[in-house]
């Protein structure tokens, strides 16, 4: 009897074991991708940011840059009119030296 009752202790042990075994396997196993899946969460959000980031950037330098095509359009016309101002004034001085002489 002595046998016995040992044996059954032994395999009751056994027994536990491999059902705290599988347990704790399981339950690892769920807490891995748990934050498996935290991770990827964060890594997108952090991808999605940085996007909106990039976005907001583009859209800046592109407000810049139909600024400094305005700019340049403005420039373009002053430096029209005042080489028209400039030709009118030659014209004009070469009219003075012409009748002086």
């Amino acid at each position: 009897m002595t046998i016995e009752v040992s044996l059954l202790i032994s395999g009751v042990s056994v027994a536990f074991a491999i059902f705290f075994g599988i347990c704790s396997k399981q339950r690892n196993d769920k807490k891995d991708t748990q934050e498996e899946t935290e991770r990827r969460a964060e890594n997108d959000t952090m991808v999605v940011v940085k996007l909106e980031n990039i976005a907001d950037d583009i859209k800046d330098i592109k407000r810049e840059s139909r600024e400094n095509r305005e700019e340049m359009k403005q420039l373009r016309e002053r430096v029209v009119i005042v080489e028209q101002s400039l030709k009118s004034y030659h014209k004009r001085l070469d009219g003075e030296q012409h009748s002086d002489r």
